[in-house]
């Protein structure tokens, strides 16, 4: 049986961008997902690359990086599935557009406030509302950006229950490989993980085909794409933090399109509309909004070396017990396609060069919180 040097679980954009990353540093490499290609929340996700419109902070300043890495990375690799366009940012309510003001105040990146060339389209409510136009910003195609990233890589369409390790080999499924990424979103870790728990997000995406011509990406109570050239636009996504895929309830696709079409229409003022496909699914955020990066801590091997939990902030990382060539990305939220590429290369660097990895991206964050309330209870 083949031994790949690196399994890469799950195949939406962040597994996809690791296994392109590994593959281009000359890794064998294999995706492994059920479904397949950008089957799950990728695969719906509004896919706009945008930074964080907020004044400063960890998040704003780590976002602000990745969307220059990731619309360039897009641009220059994959312009096929990326159309570049301004971007406009409309507050959507007072507190919002005090952010959006401090975000004027303290970013580096080239911007406006200058809306003549997309006034028309808005809707009084939204013209009254404080905005910004980015003079660089894009929207990438979801599933076809997936898929280009994926290209050449062997892909293995099977569920992974567990991980087994032996003699320097993860057995995942019917694979073998000396290394495994965990990109599985908001779907189960396969390992035991009892201080990680991820937000669910359901969400759902319209593609419309409408007279109105979009020249921006407009954000606002939702997003709605520029005009391709045939005169489709995307507009999405919904966050439902109520809907459970995984329960009894059937998704009512018919009014969460209503709700996609008043939202953007309380900005924009399309007109011809006409719904043309649906996208749904789930996506994932940390409980502290920051992605995740990194090695996988092994909680039960960590506990057992009697470390002291109640100080456990004043213990240095490398004092923890970690599976052996296991490591995560996920936890990006809305954002997935501006971290994925970011964070994708810099877990490659990590394991072909050997660069260090952020430690305040790296899962122990959450073990820490965890097992210090354990040492508290």
């Amino acid at each position: 049986m083949q031994i790949y040097d690196t399994a890469v679980i799950g195949a939406g954009i962040n597994g996809c961008s690791c296994a392109y990353f590994l593959k281009e540093a000359g890794q064998k490499v294999v995706l492994i997902d059920r479904e397949g290609i950008a089957s799950g929340g990728s695969g719906a996700a509004g896919a706009f690359i945008s930074p964080k419109f907020t004044k400063g902070g960890p998040l704003k300043e780590l976002l602000e990086e990745a969307y220059r890495f990731s619309l360039d990375f897009y641009t220059q690799n994959f312009p096929g599935q990326i159309q570049r366009a301004r971007l406009l940012q409309i507050a959507n309510s007072d507190e919002n557009a005090l952010r959006l003001n401090a975000f004027k105040e303290t970013t580096t990146l080239p911007f406006s406030e200058d809306i003549s060339d997309v006034e028309p389209l808005l809707t009084p409510y939204a013209k009254a509302c404080a905005s910004i136009v980015l003079e660089e910003g894009g929207v990438v195609d979801a599933q076809a950006m997936c898929k280009a990233l994926a290209a050449g890589i062997d892909l293995k369409n099977e569920q992974v229950g567990t991980l087994a390790y032996s003699d320097g080999i993860w057995q995942a499924g019917s694979v073998k490989a000396k290394r495994v990424i965990l990109a599985t979103g908001s779907y189960d870790f396969v390992v035991e993980m009892p201080y990680l728990k991820l937000r669910r997000v359901w969400g759902h995406r319209i593609d419309v085909k409408t007279s109105t011509k979009v020249p921006f990406s407009i954000h606002h109570h939702l997003s709605v794409s520029p005009s391709s050239d045939d005169g489709t636009v995307a507009i999405g996504a919904t966050h439902d933090l109520r809907f459970d895929p995984f329960g009894d309830e059937s998704y009512d696709y018919e009014a969460g399109r209503e709700e996609l079409l008043q939202k953007a229409l309380k900005s924009v003022r399309l007109e011809d509309v006409e719904v043309l496909r649906d996208y749904t699914g789930l996506r994932s955020g940390s409980n502290d909004y920051l992605p995740i990066a990194g090695r996988v801590v092994d909680a039960s091997g960590s506990l057992a070396r009697g470390l002291d939990l109640i100080n456990i902030k004043k213990i240095g990382d490398e004092q923890f017990v970690y599976y052996p060539e296991l490591y995560m990305i996920n936890g990006s939220g809305g954002y997935g396609f501006v971290f994925a590429p970011y964070l994708a290369k810099q877990l490659s660097d990590h394991i072909c060069k050997g660069q260090a990895l952020d430690p305040e991206l790296s899962p122990s964050r959450f073990f820490k919180r965890w097992a210090k309330k354990r040492a508290q209870a």
